[in-house]
């Protein structure tokens, strides 16, 4: 995590609003595996009934109107997949685009927008693996991947999706 990202900052108040169990990971050292240097994730994120998270935050702007930019680099796709399979079964490696709302999003389920510096955020993950199975490429130059809106729209959820059935099932 880098502190001056205000939508990793925004993300980590989130889960501290829901009182969920993480560690910001620090990005300004890079681990290697295999004597290869490998992109950090942002978070890794306990669950007491369900899959533990690795997360990589992806900030983007929001004005009401356009539409939702999902795009990611190559490298974080691969650091993320390498994680996954170094931390094994017990976690699962989740993209999370928060979005910096601008104007008038009043359709937003509450559970997963926060406030944070004057600003208002919402989050929506997608599986790595599904946004994998989906992705294009956007930019060889800039080795960027992203997913068509439709196919976005399925993949998607708000995140409180999954803190909501986290504390359900802990509350059970």
């Amino acid at each position: 995590m880098i502190r001056s990202n205000h939508y990793e900052a925004a993300f980590e108040e989130y889960l501290r609003q829901q009182r969920t169990a993480y560690v910001a990971v620090d990005e300004s050292r890079r681990a290697l595996l295999k004597d290869a240097s490998l992109k950090s994730m942002d978070f890794i994120v306990y669950c007491e009934k369900s899959t533990n998270l690795l997360v990589d935050v992806k900030g983007r702007k929001c004005l009401r109107g356009r539409s939702w930019e999902n795009w990611a680099t190559v490298e974080d796709i691969q650091g993320l997949t390498q994680w996954q399979l170094v931390f094994g079964d017990e976690f699962r490696s989740l993209l999370v685009f928060a979005y910096e709302l601008i104007g008038d999003f009043s359709g937003e389920p509450d559970n997963s927008v926060v406030s944070y510096q004057s600003k208002r955020y919402a989050f929506y993950g997608v599986w790595l693996d599904e946004y994998r199975k989906v992705m294009k490429q956007r930019s060889s130059s800039w080795q960027t991947v992203w997913v068509a809106k439709q196919q976005y729209q399925q993949c998607r959820f708000p995140i409180g999706q999954l803190f909501s059935v986290d504390k359900l099932l802990a509350a059970m």
